[in-house]
């Protein structure tokens, strides 16, 4: 029976995530919707193979106008490369597309979990347990949002470098993590680890593959957007100008570090305000320091990546709903710590931990249903508690790996 326990829990978690997830996402993108945030990199595909620029937002907005999908789109500002991962849509209709991201969400998470059990220690009920509760997964899915194929690359090259030294093993591993950065700009962040360590293959190998990425990307995307993607645009990611994206930044659904000093430091417009700024970029790097600090001792990698993954959710000025679902794996890592370390200490030490933990795992994933809910039950000078829950949640699921990558050294 005890062999038989982790297939059971998975296929409970398998059957909790159809009918919890699955399928409330999957009837949300049949409802409609317009393709949602996925409309971005539809029409982006669109516009780029017609010879346009997929940054051209007025462009993007007028093919969806002359198609009657939607009256505008989100500005796409995503890095070129991006298209190229994108082409598959190109003959599908805009519902199609939209439809066809479910599946290949659900494929990917199977893909990033089960590197998650395989190379970084997420024990088999914590992955049942997260299929099962883990609510940026099917927010990330319903939204049409692609952090979890920037996720599973970026995994594998981490868990590649790791578990084999050579040469080539790490050449693939800067490959793997290079794409992913070149899907998404937050991956990057990950090649400060290799650094740390001098490892100094992967690094090249990463920088050498958003190049050759960028190079290709000039079959669909002209030399002059490019430019534009890497001078205008991308700079002005830290003063929250996502090229004219009219979202405020501080929605109540937003996570981040920035939201937190833009609170604090409005300013006049809908950029943040110096201060706000800088105080945002303050914070990050010393809390990238911090990491650093911990990461030059660590002899839990695994540990010590997650919390640099937290890190890379936090830092940039947008943290919504769905990009939490690039910590699915970090949670799993975490409570596979924390149920190591509760087998060795007292009870009392192994109780506050579970407490810990069970508070994190909760404010990451409670629906933002309940968490307005709840704020308009509380008097408004406590409002905040509830509105800032899941950015406290990121700072202790943060110190948890955080603790947990230097646990092993002092035990041995």
């Amino acid at each position: 029976m005890r062999r038989l326990l982790p297939a059971l829990l998975l296929a409970i978690g398998l059957l909790g995530h159809l009918f919890l997830q699955a399928r409330p996402a999957l009837k949300k993108i049949e409802s409609g919707g317009a393709g949602r945030d996925y409309a971005s990199y539809y029409y982006a595909v669109q516009v780029a193979a017609d010879g346009g620029d997929p940054y051209d937002t007025a462009a993007l907005s007028a093919r969806a106008a002359e198609e009657r999908t939607r009256k505008s789109v989100h500005p796409y500002f995503y890095p070129p490369p991006f298209v190229l991962a994108a082409w598959w849509s190109r003959p599908l209709s805009l519902a199609e597309g939209y439809r066809a991201t479910f599946f290949i969400n659900e494929t990917v998470l199977a893909g990033c979990l089960a590197v998650g059990a395989w190379g970084l220690g997420v024990p088999v009920w914590a992955v049942a347990l997260l299929l099962c509760t883990w609510t940026p997964i099917p927010d990330n899915a319903w939204m049409g949002q692609a952090n979890l194929w920037a996720l599973l690359p970026a995994l594998l090259g981490l868990v590649l470098a790791e578990r084999r030294r050579d040469r080539r093993a790490e050449v693939v591993a800067g490959v793997l993590v290079g794409a992913a950065a070149m899907m998404k700009m937050s991956p990057a962040l990950f090649l400060v680890w290799w650094a740390l360590r001098r490892r100094w293959v992967p690094v090249g190998s990463s920088v050498a593959t958003a190049l050759l990425l960028t190079g290709a990307a000039l079959a669909v995307v002209p030399l002059d957007a490019q430019l534009r993607f890497y001078t205008e645009i991308l700079p002005g990611f830290s003063r929250g100008d996502y090229l004219g994206l009219s979202v405020p930044i501080s929605l109540p659904a937003n996570h981040s570090i920035p939201d937190l000093f833009d609170r604090a430091f409005p300013s006049a417009g809908r950029l943040l305000s110096d201060t706000a700024r800088h105080a945002s970029a303050a914070t990050s790097l010393g809390l990238l320091g911090l990491w650093g600090w911990f990461a030059r001792k660590a002899a839990d990698p695994g540990a010590a990546l997650m919390a640099l993954a937290v890190l890379m959710v936090v830092v940039p000025v947008y943290t919504y709903e769905h990009h939490l679902v690039f910590l699915v794996v970090a949670m799993g890592v975490a409570a596979g710590r924390v149920s190591e370390e509760s087998r060795r200490v007292s009870r009392g030490v192994a109780l506050a931990l579970w407490l810990v933990l069970a508070l994190t795992w909760f404010v990451l994933a409670w629906p933002l249903t309940w968490l307005r809910g709840m704020e308009k039950m509380l008097p408004a000078g406590l409002s905040w508690l509830t509105r800032e829950s899941k950015t406290m949640g990121e700072g202790l699921l943060f110190l948890l790996l955080l603790r947990a990558s230097v646990q092993r050294s002092r035990q041995k």
